[in-house]
C-alpha cells in the first residue's frame, strides 16, 4: 500500500511517498519542498533547496543544496530553538551539483534559523533560513479486536500522539471492499478514544478492517485486524462427573462436529490463517477454581481429539470456568446450558467475554 504527501510552494513541487506493510509495524513519512532562492536580479541565481523537514526517530532531517550556478566559498550556518549552533562548511560547488546536509535526529520539535552564504561570480550572497524539523517517534495505534462491533458497525481505537485523520476500509470473502471511509479527528489529543462508524453492509460478512491512522503532523502508522468467525453448532459432548475423559458413546457427537469443521473450512478456503479454538465451561457449583481447572481439562481433551481425527489448521484450548456463563445463574446452581465446550473458527483469538478472567490460549503441539 503506498501513501504519498505533496506540499507545494511556488512553482515548485515535489513528492515524496512512504510505504506501508501489514500488523505491527514502524513506518516512516518525509515531507519535503523546494524554494527557489534569489541571489540577485543582476545575477544567476546561488541554490535551489530541498528540505526534508518530517522523518521518523533514527532518521536524520537534512537540507540538499542544488547549485544553480558555479559557486565558491560556500557555507550554511543555523542556530536551532534550543541554542545549539551548527556551521556546515559546503566550499565550491559546480552547477548543477548537489550537496545534502544533515542535521543530527534530535527527537521532537525543533525550529532552526540562520543562513546559507557563498559567491556566484565572485558577488557575496547571503540568503537567510528558517525551518521547522519534527522528529518522532514511530506512531502508536491502540486498536483491539474487543473495540470492534461488527453489529452497531463501530469501530474505536486511540492514538499515541495528537489526531489528523483516520482512513478505513472493511473487506469481506475473497477479499471484496465491502466500504472506505476517511474521517478527520484534528484537534483531537493522544490517547482519546477515536469513534468510525460505517454504513449498513447487508448481509455481507466482515473478514478483515484495515486502519491508516495519520497524526497531527502526517505521520501515519497502519493495523489490520481479522474479525471473522465461526462458531460450529455441536451437540454437547458429556461427562462424568470431575472427568475430563471423552467416553466411546460421546464419539459420534464428535464426528458429527468434525464434519461440520471440515465442512466450514471447505466453505471458508479462501480466508488464510484459520485456527480451530475449543473454549470450556461449567456452572456455578464448586468452587471457581475447581470449575476453571476442570473446564480446561476437557477443553484440552476435546481439542486433542480433534487433531487425532484429522484436524491439520492450528489448534488451540482454555477453560474458562464460571467466568462466562451462558444462562446467569446465582452460585452453586446445577445449570446444564452453562455445562459446555464452545468449537469457534477464527483467525485471530475470538473474544470471549469472561468476568475476571483473561484467556491464556494454548496451542497444542
Amino acid at each position: 500500500m503506498m501513501v504519498g504527501t505533496r506540499v507545494s510552494n511556488g512553482k515548485s513541487r515535489v513528492e515524496c511517498r512512504a510505504s506501508w506493510a501489514g500488523a505491527q509495524l514502524a513506518l516512516f513519512l518525509a515531507t519535503c519542498f523546494t524554494v527557489l532562492f534569489a541571489a540577485g536580479p543582476a545575477r544567476a541565481d546561488a541554490f535551489q533547496m530541498e528540505f526534508l523537514t518530517k522523518v521518523a526517530e533514527g532518521k536524520n532531517p537534512a537540507v540538499t543544496l542544488v547549485a544553480l550556478a558555479d559557486v565558491t566559498q560556500a557555507g550554511m550556518s543555523l542556530t536551532r530553538d534550543d541554542g545549539k549552533k551548527y556551521f556546515f562548511r559546503i566550499g565550491n560547488v559546480s552547477a548543477g551539483a548537489k550537496q545534502t546536509i544533515e542535521l543530527d535526529g534530535a527527537p521532537g520539535k525543533h525550529t532552526y534559523e540562520g543562513s546559507v552564504a557563498a559567491k556566484v561570480d565572485g558577488d557575496e550572497d547571503t540568503t537567510p533560513l528558517k525551518f521547522t524539523t519534527v522528529v518522532a517517534a514511530p506512531l502508536k495505534i491502540e486498536l483491539d479486536k474487543a473495540d470492534v462491533d461488527l453489529e452497531r458497525r463501530r469501530i474505536e481505537l486511540k492514538l499515541s500522539r495528537a489526531a489528523g485523520h483516520v482512513k478505513l476500509r472493511v473487506l469481506g470473502t475473497g477479499g471484496t471492499v465491502l466500504t472506505e471511509k476517511e474521517q478527520d479527528f484534528s484537534g483531537k489529543p493522544a490517547g482519546t478514544p477515536l469513534l468510525l462508524k460505517w454504513p449498513s453492509l447487508g448481509k455481507a460478512e466482515v473478514v478483515r478492517i484495515e486502519v491508516i491512522a495519520y497524526d497531527s503532523d502526517g505521520f501515519y502508522s497502519g493495523v489490520a485486524i481479522v474479525p471473522w468467525s465461526v462458531r460450529i453448532p455441536h451437540e454437547q459432548v458429556n461427562f462424568e462427573t470431575d472427568s475430563a475423559v471423552i467416553r466411546d458413546s460421546e464419539v459420534p457427537k464428535l464426528e458429527e462436529s468434525y464434519t461440520k469443521i471440515t465442512d466450514a473450512l471447505t466453505r471458508y478456503r479462501e480466508i488464510t490463517g484459520v485456527k480451530l479454538f475449543i473454549a470450556g465451561h461449567t456452572d456455578t457449583v464448586g468452587t471457581a477454581r475447581y470449575n476453571l481447572n476442570l473446564s480446561r481439562r476437557r477443553a484440552q481433551a476435546i481439542a486433542t481429539w480433534f487433531r487425532r481425527r484429522g484436524v491439520r489448521l492450528p489448534v488451540f484450548a482454555e477453560g474458562f470456568g464460571e467466568s462466562a456463563l451462558l444462562v446467569k445463574t446465582a452460585d452453586n446452581v446445577d445449570e446444564p446450558r452453562n455445562r459446555r465446550v464452545d468449537y469457534i473458527l477464527a483467525v485471530e483469538h475470538p473474544n470471549i467475554k469472561a468476568k475476571g478472567h483473561t484467556a491464556a490460549w494454548k496451542q497444542l503441539k
